[in-house]
Parts: C-alpha cells; structure tokens; sequence
C-alpha cells in the first residue's frame, strides 16, 4: 500500500536539542487494519529482506502493528512505516524476525537516550528561567 497524502491532517516541525529539525504529520488513519483472514498467495513466500527498512521510502522505522504464527519458525507480520504511512504484509523467517526485534530494541535505547536528552534540556531551560525570575525579583508569593 502507498502512503495516502489525502489522510494528513496536520503537520507540526519540532526542534531537537541538537539543532536538528524534524516535521511531524498527524494523520486521520495512523494505523492500517490487523491481520485478519488470509494472507495474499503473492505474500506468502519467506522474506530475507530487513525488516525494519521501509520497502517503498527506505526509512528505517518501520515497525510491526500486528502478528501472529505462519508455521514452524515463521511469523505473519503487518509492518507499517511511520515516516510514509507505507504497510507490508508477509510471511517471514524466525531469523528474519530476530533480527527485526534487536532492531527493535536498539531503537528503542536510542529513542529513551533522546527523551532524556530532551527532558535534561527542557528542565535545565525551565530551572534557568525560574532562577532569573527570582534574581529579577520577578516572582512573589502569590504566584504560588
């Protein structure tokens, strides 16, 4: 399935602490439907393919939304690619899928390292504030 840019709704630029820019789209339909019924007969191959690296834009955020056992050492998975909104449906192997997993994992540690990057940053900024406004004299007891 391709990205549908029709579904956007809103977009939203953040500014990282590193400086770097990224844009946010919120969209109307976040998430594709579950595995449910039977897989398409041109999906039911194994895949050797990584799993994590977006088929359609190669962004390497691609995710499972749903999964479910194909056999032995296989997995039926629905991944879905947050930077495009593209999905893939297909049968792969258990080394495939371990793969996909410590993938997982590592991005996971990457993504709680930058939450608390970001929330040192944003708490060092707001203490900041708060000790010039009380070296201003700016903050009085009815402020509380």
């Amino acid at each position: 399935m391709h990205p549908d840019e029709s579904h956007q709704r809103a977009r939203h630029h953040v500014r990282l602490p590193s400086g770097k820019q990224i844009e946010v789209v919120y969209l109307d339909n976040p998430l594709p439907p579950s595995l449910d019924g039977p897989l398409p007969p041109q999906h039911a191959k194994p895949s050797t393919e990584p799993l994590h690296v977006c088929f359609y834009c190669a962004g390497e955020f691609v995710h499972p939304v749903d999964w479910a056992e194909a056999g032995a050492n296989q997995w039926r998975i629905l991944l879905r690619c947050p930077e495009c909104e593209a999905t893939r449906e297909g049968v792969f192997e258990q080394s495939a899928v371990e793969s996909l997993d410590d993938e997982l994992d590592r991005a996971t540690g990457t993504l709680l390292s930058d939450l608390q990057r970001i929330t040192h940053a944003n708490m060092a900024e707001e203490i900041d504030l708060f000790v010039r406004a009380l070296d201003a004299d700016l903050i009085v007891p009815s402020d509380f």
